[in-house]
């Protein structure tokens, strides 16, 4: 059966994922300069007032994060979770005027209880470029994708706990939003919700498919198992968004 994708995608990048889509049977649109992602949690807000998030892979909090301006312009109660430390006492920091924002020092992973992460050496962080703080891994081979040279990476082990985990220890019973970012690991993350348990509204992550951060087979079981629970999916060039239109 056609199942139908928005999709909003500009340049060589369009072809390259349309593409690739439609060997699985997908029929990809085009929406150009079309900004889906705020009308639908503002959607959501009007219709949720105690609007709650959490964000998996927050980094500083401030740094290319897509929802910091709809937290902080709407005082959004949420969790923010970021597992390496350094960035995690900048997240506290940036976060510090919104009490309701409660930053989270850990990993998610569904079975180990610690995993190691492959980042950018604080140390040598002048060798690569600004943006390359933020593709902190649990992919070894992650930085690669962004042109990182290898002599600039270093590892680090931080805690890890299951998602429902995190939600059962923060008493997490309603979720408007779940905000994924864990360079190449949202598949992983994203198989971890029990929709018996919770249902986000609207979920946002990254695919990163026309970089191979996320294999055209983990797009296809992720967002089929996405519209098996009642999602809507708008893909953009990097990321996607799953929404309940019941919920909106």
């Amino acid at each position: 059966m056609k199942k139908s994708l928005l999709k909003k995608i500009s340049g060589g990048g369009f072809a390259a994922l349309n593409s690739a889509l439609r060997r699985f049977g997908y029929r990809v649109d085009r929406f150009d300069q079309v900004d889906f992602f705020e009308p639908l949690l503002y959607k959501r807000l009007r219709r949720s007032p105690d609007f709650f998030f959490v964000q998996i892979g927050a980094n500083d909090g401030v740094f290319a994060d897509p929802i910091r301006h709809f937290v902080t312009r709407n005082h959004a109660a949420g969790l923010v979770v970021e597992p390496l430390q350094d960035f995690f006492q900048k997240l506290v920091l940036n976060y510090r005027d919104f009490p309701k924002v409660k930053p989270v020092n850990v990993a998610l992973h569904s079975t180990l209880r610690s995993i190691q992460l492959h980042r950018v050496d604080p140390a040598k962080a002048g060798a690569a470029q600004d943006w390359a703080q933020g593709i902190a891994s649990i992919r070894e081979e992650h930085h690669r994708i962004n042109a990182v040279p290898d002599e600039v990476m270093i590892t680090e082990t931080v805690p890890a706990i299951t998602l429902t985990e995190l939600l059962d220890q923060h008493s997490v019973s309603q979720l408007d939003l779940l905000q994924v970012d864990t360079e190449g690991y949202d598949f992983e993350i994203l198989q971890m919700i029990d929709f018996q348990r919770i249902k986000p509204a609207i979920i946002h992550f990254e695919h990163g498919l026309p970089a191979g951060t996320m294999s055209i087979e983990q797009f296809q079981r992720c967002t089929g198992r996405l519209m098996e629970h009642g999602y809507y999916i708008i893909t953009e060039p990097y990321d996607a968004i799953a929404y309940q239109p019941g919920m909106l």
